[in-house]
């Protein structure tokens, strides 16, 4: 094997290690909330039966509150035995008229910390 042929050989091989270890980053970019069911800000004429949270990526929520204006914490019965989920679906007892807020935490597939909240009123 000639001399240029080994340099290019070994060119060609740091090109795939850099592409392997860098193009991979690529597909594990964090997730993100896409909707939210009742949507931000909703105002509704009756109470949600459910709350439910959809990602772009696989999520493990670690936490799910719902809140009324007053601070009163309101029970979510979650149904995905905090497993990595595209969609989380948490049922609700039902709850008086008044301003309500979401707050969620979670890990994306990365292990990245996210967070996000959602608000929305029933009349």
């Amino acid at each position: 094997m000639s001399n240029i042929t080994k340099k290019w050989l070994s060119f060609q091989l740091l090109i795939a290690i850099l592409i392997l270890f860098f193009g991979a980053g690529l597909g594990w970019a964090h997730s993100k909330q896409e909707t939210t069911v009742p949507a931000n800000n909703a105002v509704l004429t009756e109470a949600p039966a459910e709350l439910v949270l959809k990602f772009d990526k696989p999520m493990r929520i670690t936490k799910l509150a719902l809140t009324d204006q007053a601070g009163t914490d309101y029970e979510v019965q979650r149904t995905d035995q905090m497993k990595h989920v595209l969609k989380l679906v948490a049922q609700l007892d039902s709850v008086p008229n008044g301003e309500y807020q979401v707050d969620w935490r979670g890990l994306s597939e990365d292990g990245h910390p996210m967070k996000g909240t959602f608000s929305f009123t029933v009349k």
